[in-house]
């Protein structure tokens, strides 16, 4: 991982948080018991059923994706009722509607929450263009909806996916724990306090209209807990691909746009404006992200994952992506290249004699070798 990531430290040897998580996930002796984690998941999902709440004993906020099916897939069967929670806030896919479908047919309830447009859209541009990121307050709103859900409905579990803190920056004090907390999301829901209530008052948009896109501090003293899968269970894609493949999910037919993997980023457009914006602000891209986790697993070989990253990771937004969204948002695509361009690093970035913008030495004798 380059040390533009953000949250990302690296120890005296040079070895960054993530790869230090993962060695202390899977050392032989005084690594994590995952047996012992995986019954003390089942001893939440009993008390979850003893609660004899009136309407649901489980939320799973979902997406549809591969990680949210495998959410589901570990309550079935439990003789638990599942509330399945779809955030719908942006462009959805069609391959992403079919995959959701799946969250149906495996035997829970599906929610699907669309934010009402006009405000949820000026919300977008504004992100877009005076922060570099559009999904600025769509994370926080993806974070924190299911969990105003649950404490509505009195449901006493919420099951989250990975504690992203821990699985792909290594940190291990506050935030390497089993529940998701206020520090938690302030951290890394939010964007550096760049919050709904930071929103509200810099552009002057009534906090109650953005409640739901806000933590709910409730929860802390209610009787919902909000738990971390990837504390129970050893968090691997590949593996969440073949349970999700055992309920319908579908996969494209070629890698998606900026990686090399054709089972991520389906469901949704906008997001591919944000993991760009991550190579025009860091240098890095998603094909980077997935290289190094599957380093960790032993799937790859550093010099594979160099090839792949050179091949993948600085491509840039196709047209079609860019006009739909642009769409979506009602400008110009013209208007959206504009405030993707203002974000480009120029510490990171440079011109080329020809006019063209590049990463010096970014993996250049890996390319030239491959003929990539």
């Amino acid at each position: 991982m380059p040390r533009t990531k953000p949250h990302l430290s690296f120890d005296e040897n040079g070895i960054c948080g993530a790869c230090s998580a993962h060695q202390k996930k899977n050392e032989v002796l005084g690594g994590i018991d995952w047996q012992q984690r995986k019954q003390q998941f089942n001893n939440l999902l009993e008390q979850a059923k003893d609660a004899n709440t009136p309407h649901y004993d489980v939320l799973v906020p979902v997406s549809g994706g591969k990680d949210s099916i495998t959410q589901v897939h570990r309550v079935l069967n439990r003789g638990l009722r599942i509330l399945a929670v779809n955030v719908d806030y942006g462009i959805k896919t069609e391959i992403g509607k079919q995959n959701l479908e799946c969250i149906a047919e495996m035997g829970a309830d599906l929610v699907i929450f669309r934010p009402r447009q006009p405000l949820h859209k000026r919300l977008i541009r504004l992100g877009l263009e005076d922060f570099g990121d559009p999904d600025l307050l769509s994370h926080t709103l993806l974070h924190a909806y299911p969990q105003h859900v649950a404490l509505q409905y009195e449901i006493p579990l919420v099951v989250l996916g990975e504690n992203a803190a821990f699985e792909y920056s290594g940190e291990s004090d506050e935030v390497g724990g089993n529940c998701m907390t206020r520090q938690w999301f302030d951290r890394y829901a939010a964007n550096q306090g760049q919050d709904a209530r930071f929103i509200s008052k810099q552009y002057h948009i009534p906090f109650v209209e953005l409640r739901f896109y806000d933590y709910p501090d409730e929860i802390a003293t209610s009787n919902t807990r909000a738990e971390f899968l990837s504390h129970y269970f050893s968090w691997d894609s590949q593996e969440h691909l073949k349970i999700a493949q055992s309920y319908g999910f579908n996969t494209l037919n070629e890698p998606s746009e900026g990686t090399y993997r054709n089972f991520v980023g389906l469901d949704e457009k906008i997001h591919r404006i944000h993991q760009y914006l991550k190579v025009m602000k860091f240098g890095y891209g998603r094909a980077t992200d997935h290289a190094c986790e599957d380093i960790r697993n032993g799937r790859l070989t550093r010099e594979k994952a160099k090839l792949l990253v050179a091949k993948h990771d600085l491509i840039d937004i196709s047209n079609s992506i860019l006009n739909d969204v642009a769409d979506y948002l009602e400008i110009s695509s013209d208007s959206l290249s504009k405030m993707i361009e203002k974000y480009r690093n120029p510490d990171i970035w440079q011109r080329t004699s020809d006019g063209c913008w590049n990463i010096p030495n970014h993996l250049q004798d890996e390319v030239v070798a491959a003929g990539v």
